[in-house]
């Protein structure tokens, strides 16, 4: 494990762990970890790759609106800052 981050009241109201994971390839997983109370989920997210800035602003509101993922792991798996990740997600 790379990186860990829990939440103890997520957007959907869960106890969540994200976390980061690389491989022996040094290649990277992410992997969401929800308790729901009565049942615990797990459940593994895709990263689309992209190449320019415009590009990872498109995936970082993709993965915070679509998967759920909170703007401090964002900013973690990005190497960005949280305020960052906020002016990304929030944009018109």
């Amino acid at each position: 494990i790379e990186y860990c981050f829990y939440n103890k009241r997520s957007k959907s109201g869960t106890q969540t762990w994200e976390i980061k994971i690389i491989n022996a390839d040094n290649s990277r997983r992410i992997v969401v970890v929800r308790d729901y109370g009565f049942e615990i989920k797990y459940e593994e997210i895709k990263i689309n790759p992209f190449k320019t800035r415009a590009e990872r602003n498109k995936e970082i509101y993709r993965l915070y609106h679509e998967e759920g993922l909170s703007q401090q792991f964002l900013a973690n798996l990005f190497g960005i800052s949280q305020p960052s990740v906020s002016v990304i997600i929030n944009a018109k």
